[in-house]
């Protein structure tokens, strides 16, 4: 059943600035709604068929065990207001539709029901399937950050991967799947350093793609409920919402990383690299794969609390429910 979602899809891997992104181009535009992902949604997809017509309710139930509420306004989702939102917006009761109405149900708390949604959800390219062949009026906003600067930026962080070499091919993996899709699908491509480096401009090139005027106060995002919140909840995780842009961050790999991370990250990454436009830094010479694959002296030094913690066990309840084993 193909339906309109109303939805902006983001595609984007951690460590690219997708909250900073979200933010700047959601929390203070009428025409979008930026909710951080409600509910893990790549895990409730073995559930679709178990759980049947319980599934509305257990996934209302694990938005709200969210970290960040749906709205500024706070409150939990009642299981009849996003079913009302369905039958109103013609909405399947599939994990894809449901998430739907939940972010719908969201902006609508908001008074924002003719904005679309701006998801960010990280497991958007793994069900670029199910949304190309559900979702009519999809379109794509897909965020790209030098593989240098994500490596610098999760290097020290528990999640994800936990070399440069492993960082290094993560990119590559995802950003080649993108750029082979951008053929077919409307998908426009934003440099998080562009951003950084002249928001302005970048957010008014996003705003021209999704068909809605730029508004002046999304350069003062930071100064939104929902960044405010955001940081609140979790400095660690979300400090930086609060904040204007950084744009010193743009190149802090340069002073940060090893050479020897950087040869690393350049060596599998240079092809991918030249085609969004990044310039290596150092000069090319032959690296045997094997010798790029070599730890480096770069630790984990702190671990930060899983924020998603409750929406987890009571997924792990579910599946143990029915006899289902939940993956990592």
């Amino acid at each position: 059943m193909r339906f309109n979602a109303s939805t902006v899809f983001m595609l984007a891997p951690q460590r690219h600035g997708s909250n900073k992104t979200q933010s700047l181009l959601a929390a203070r535009h009428p025409s979008l709604f930026g909710p951080f992902p409600p509910v893990l949604r790549q895990k409730f997809l073995p559930l679709e068929g178990a759980l049947g017509d319980d599934l509305l309710e257990a996934m209302v139930v694990n938005a709200n065990l969210s970290p960040r509420p749906i709205c500024s306004r706070g409150g939990d989702l009642s299981v009849p207001e996003v079913l009302a939102v369905m039958e109103d917006r013609g909405l399947p009761g599939t994990v894809l539709g449901i998430m739907s109405a939940i972010c719908l149900t969201g902006a609508a708390r908001e008074n924002r029901t003719d904005a679309r949604v701006l998801c960010k959800s990280p497991d958007n390219l793994l069900f670029i399937d199910e949304i190309t062949r559900d979702v009519e009026d999809a379109v794509f906003i897909h965020v790209v950050r030098d593989p240098r600067a994500v490596w610098n930026s999760g290097n020290n962080t528990p999640r994800g991967p936990q070399t440069a070499h492993a960082s290094a091919m993560a990119w590559k993996d995802y950003h080649s799947k993108v750029h082979a899709l951008s053929s077919r699908l409307p998908i426009h491509t934003l440099r998080f350093e562009g951003l950084l480096e002249n928001p302005e401009l970048h957010l008014r090139k996003a705003c021209l793609f999704l068909g809605i005027p730029f508004e002046p106060s999304m350069l003062n995002a930071h100064e939104s409920l929902e960044a405010k919140g955001a940081a609140m909840s979790s400095a660690q995780l979300w400090g930086n919402l609060d904040k204007p842009v950084q744009m010193d961050r743009a190149n802090a790999w340069e002073r940060e990383l090893p050479k020897r991370d950087i040869e690393i990250v350049e060596h599998v990454c240079a092809d991918m690299m030249t085609k969004f436009g990044y310039v290596r830094s150092l000069p090319l010479r032959e690296l045997e794969d094997e010798d790029a694959k070599v730890d480096t002296d770069i630790k984990v030094q702190a671990k930060a609390a899983e924020p998603r913690r409750l929406q987890l066990e009571h997924l792990r309840q579910l599946y143990s429910k029915h006899d289902l084993v939940m993956g990592p």
